[in-house]
This record gives structure tokens, sequence and C-alpha cells, in this order.
């Protein structure tokens, strides 16, 4: 069967996102990416080659992501360079030594947990990974004097309603704080949907296809925010030319694509038979449709006429953060820390917060559902 690009799929051409400032900011720098195995990561990998950089230091925690990106980067793979690092970013004085060695002038930030369905079940690994992850690497980034660190979010962090969503959130407020205490310039992207990303929906729909599998679509009417892979780096990559100081940047990806009407096109493209459909339901966690942007957020032009500017606003991410640590330090129910992110990205931060910590912290320690 043909393989179908992301472009063609979205009937437009990708969008060429960064300019000859990012060779100017990039070329003969040193550069380190966490979560370089996986899609977006490994694309920005790619790019920061194309830009002439003196070096990518590649950090994972999945050996085999390593391995293949080693083998289609070099034709080889016997991951005897130093530049290819197994390390898992919420290991903070790994992470410390690590930047502290190398000394990188700017970090991409791309590992993360990012499936809805798992990470309902597994609140506790979405705080770890995707919030505390983060404030890991940003610090280990600072205290090595990193001149910028850019972290990837997402969509669904506006408005959250799922476990990824408020944990990509907090990740957005934990780079604002440490932007505002550092000489580090810190800032985040906002990405929709990947096409052809590792687990996305193009790669999924080729293989249920080819294999004659009946399709699964929560809802006739789902829609989502889609940009390609390259994109998706390039976005970052802009991104780290604009930043200044812990804002959110989002690329204007045009209008949501409902997910159906992608699957007929993918149909229509490769010239097969239009498969059986069946409608699942929404999962818990998931929106019809997607946002960019959050309603208690304001967004500001740019210099790129693509990218908007989002500011977060102001958010007392310390007693957050320090919320989410003793529920997760001490077993704490994963309904209850999924309580807890709500709670603290939920806009009642500033309301009650004292009381919900006290009730929750009561009941964590024995790792029984509150």
């Amino acid at each position: 069967m043909e393989k179908i690009c992301a472009d063609r799929l979205l009937g437009r051409e990708s969008i060429h996102v960064y300019g000859a400032a990012a060779k100017a900011l990039f070329q003969g720098r040193t550069i380190l990416v966490t979560g370089a195995g996986g899609s977006i990561g490994s694309e920005i990998v790619r790019q920061m080659r194309m830009l002439e950089v003196a070096k990518v230091y590649c950090i994972d925690n999945d050996e085999f992501a390593l391995y293949t990106l080693q083998m289609d980067l070099e034709g080889m793979a016997l991951l005897d360079d130093d530049v290819y690092r197994l390390a898992d970013i919420r290991d903070e004085q790994l992470m410390r030594r690590i930047m502290q060695e190398v000394r990188p002038d700017a970090v991409f930030h791309a590992a993360a947990h990012k499936h809805l369905p798992l990470l309902e079940r597994a609140p506790e690994a979405a705080v770890k990974t995707n919030v505390f992850g983060t404030q890991s690497v940003v610090r280990a980034a600072i205290a090595a004097g990193v001149d910028k660190v850019v972290n990837i979010s997402t969509d669904k962090a506006a408005n959250p309603t799922s476990a990824l969503g408020w944990s990509k959130r907090l990740a957005e407020h934990v780079a604002d704080k440490y932007a505002d205490t550092s000489a580090t310039k810190v800032a985040s992207v906002r990405f929709g949907n990947v096409l052809g990303s590792r687990g996305s929906f193009l790669p999924t729909l080729m293989t249920q296809i080819e294999t004659g599998q009946t399709i699964r679509i929560t809802d006739p009417g789902v829609a989502r925010y889609f940009m390609t892979i390259p994109e998706a780096a390039g976005l970052v990559i802009e991104a780290a030319c604009l930043a200044a100081g812990g804002e959110t940047y989002v690329l204007d990806m045009g209008a949501p694509v409902r997910i159906e009407s992608l699957l007929r096109r993918y149909v229509e493209l490769v010239d097969c038979p239009m498969p059986e459909i069946e409608y699942t339901g929404l999962r818990p966690g998931e929106k019809m449709s997607e946002e960019l942007f959050d309603q208690r957020e304001t967004h500001h032009a740019t210099s790129h006429p693509r990218i908007l500017k989002v500011d977060v606003g102001a958010y007392p991410i310390d007693h957050a953060l320090a919320l989410l640590r003793e529920l997760v330090d001490h077993g704490a129910h994963p309904a209850l820390v999924r309580e807890a992110l709500e709670f603290n990205t939920g806009g009642k931060v500033n309301d009650g917060l004292d009381s919900f910590a006290s009730s929750a912290l009561g009941t964590a320690p024995s790792g029984s559902p509150s």
C-alpha cells in the first residue's frame, strides 16, 4: 500500500517555521535534546544537524530508541559515541551531572509521557515525568548556565480535562517559574496532534487498514488540531529564537480537522475500500475538540506571522508542586493523585488548596483509595 505523507493527508504544505535567525543562533553551538529517540526529539536532532551545530547530545531512557536514532542518522548503531546518553529525566542529580559535563548552549525538552488513556489510569506517572521531570531538566540546565531551554507542551494543556493536560499545564507553569528566577531563557511550545509521530493517528490508521481491521473512532464529530513532524520541530526551534521569559508559543495550524474526515481522505488517497467504522464514545479525559488557548490566558502576536505567544499567567506553582510531591512520594492512590492534578489546574488553586492538601495528605500514606 502506498505510504501517504502527512502533507497530502492534511491537504496543505508543511509550514517552514524557522528562518535565518535560527542558523545564526545554533551554528557551532552545543545542543542537548531529551526524549531524543522519540518522533519529535529525533526530528529536532536532525534539524540541529542541518543547522550545523557543533554537537547534539541525545538523551533518552529507552536504549532501543537511541539505537534506532543512531541507525537512522548514521546507518550504524554501535552506541559507543558519548553523544548518546541513556538517562531518566526524573533523576535530577544525573541530569545535573550530564549538563555540567557537556555544557550545552540550548536544551530542547521533548521527553514526556503523552498517551492520554494510560495516564488517566496512572496519573502519578504524569506527575513524575511531565511535571517533576520538567522541573529536573530546567533546574539542571539553569545550574549549568544553559542559555535557552524549550519545553514541549500540548494543546491539551489549554482548559485541561485529563491527567495528560493537567500535568503539561503544570509543566508550563514550572517553565514560567524558573524563567522568572534565572538568566536562562525558558519557554514552552504547545503542539496539536503530530501526524506521523510514533503511536499517533497516521501510522495506526495505516496498520489497521493494511490488516483489514475495523477502524475505531470515538465520535463522528471528534476533531483535532494537526501539524506535521517538521512543523513541530520547526516551532520548537523558532521558540528558542523568540524565547524571552516563561512564555508559551502556539503555531497557527488552521482549523481543527475531524478524525473521520482524515480517515476518508486517506482511503481516497490510497484508493482502497472504505473500512468498517466503529464508534466507541469519548474516553475519560477526552474532549470533542481541542483548544489552543485557556480561558484564563491572553495571547499576542510575535515577529513570526504564524506563531502566537501565550501568557499563562501568575500561578502559585510551588504550593502545587509541594502537594503533588507529598502524594506521589507517599504512594497515594491514583484517584487521589488525579484529583490533586485537576484541583491544581482547574482554577481552584487559590480557593481551598490548604484544606484540600490537609485532607489529601491525611489519606496519602496508606496508599488506599480516599
